[in-house]
């Protein structure tokens, strides 16, 4: 399916952050190839944030989007100093309409070998960064009444066996939510988005060479790996369209979570179950006993009959759990 009416960029200003490789490139070689001016960014590091920074990673990006036509700067700053890189972007271009914050970091650590210290690094970059990043560049948001910020989430959310990582990605998705939270109360056209993306990546290729080194090491069989046609579907440029597409001025989708891999794409909503009510109305005069939680357990499974609770307007998930009670004593 070919749609000759594109999405234009032109005049528009990009930050993305951990676009030297991987998903963070294919951003930025999208975007610039639709009219934006990107500031890309990258520390050079290794996966899991470790050893000096490598060859200029984003100095090489830089000279593609300049090769194919279009105009891009480099930044190397962490974005755990998330200001430096939006007074580099303002520097180079004068205003910033998105935000991609794309990077991150994966240690390698499973559960019983996690120690404080790896844990806290993981936070810093993946949770800490962003919010660096997104408090500097948010003045510039409200100032032009105008913003596009996406955060990068992760599979690992739903449970893996990288605990921190899983933690700070999933974390973003409050963040976003604040922050659309926040966008709602100025009134103003700032759309804050997750994206879950699934790709085959350096961070993923040298984790699990990690993984499987270590293995080895203790005797185990190395893990097996997906089928090579598997992982050919899992490029990057197969999940960037998505990332344009919420960048873009005409999507409206707010505090949203979206899955992108492999030309698959969905957006995921929150689900309640039917409420469970142990109140006077039900005979429970008191406060409720545990039993009364184990003998409604059918309603607490029934997601039939439930609702979504709505993210990013402060509702805290409306109606919230007191609305629900006063609602229902009401109805009698």
């Amino acid at each position: 399916m070919n749609n000759t009416d594109e999405l234009d960029f032109t005049g528009q200003v990009a930050v993305v952050t951990g676009a030297g490789r991987g998903l963070g490139r294919q951003h930025a070689l999208l975007l610039a190839s639709r009219g934006c001016k990107v500031i890309v960014n990258d520390l050079g590091s290794a996966y899991d944030g470790t050893g000096a920074a490598e060859a200029k990673v984003a100095d090489e990006v830089v000279a593609e989007i300049k090769t194919a036509g279009g105009e891009a700067t480099a930044n190397y700053d962490s974005v755990e100093q998330g200001e430096l890189i939006i007074a580099a972007a303002m520097r180079a271009y004068g205003r910033i309409d998105i935000v991609v914050n794309n990077a991150g970091i994966l240690t390698p650590e499973v559960w019983s070998e996690l120690t404080l210290e790896s844990w806290q690094r993981t936070i810093n970059v993946n949770l800490t960064g962003v919010f660096s990043v997104m408090k500097a560049a948010w003045p510039i948001f409200v100032a032009q009444e105008y913003g596009r910020c996406i955060m990068t989430s992760s599979p690992a959310m739903y449970g893996a066996g990288v605990a921190a990582y899983a933690a700070s990605k999933a974390g973003l998705i409050g963040l976003a939510n604040s922050l659309q939270f926040e966008a709602r109360k100025l009134k103003l056209d700032i759309k804050c988005n997750i994206l879950i993306p699934q790709a085959d990546t350096r961070m993923t290729q040298d984790f699990t060479s990690s993984v499987n080194e270590r293995r080895i090491s203790q005797g185990k069989p190395a893990a097996r790996g997906a089928p090579a046609e598997v992982m050919q579907r899992l490029s990057p440029d197969k999940v960037s369209a998505m990332v344009v597409w919420l960048a873009h001025p005409s999507c409206q989708a707010q505090a949203s979570i979206h899955e992108a891999g492999g030309g698959y794409f969905a957006q995921l909503n929150w689900a309640r179950s039917a409420p469970l009510f142990a109140t006077e109305l039900e005979g429970v005069e008191n406060a409720p006993v545990p039993e009364n939680i184990r003998d409604g357990q059918a309603k607490l499974a029934d997601f039939d009959n439930g609702d979504m609770p709505k993210s990013g307007d402060g509702s805290m998930g409306s109606p919230s759990a007191l609305e629900q009670v006063f609602n229902h004593l009401k109805s009698q």
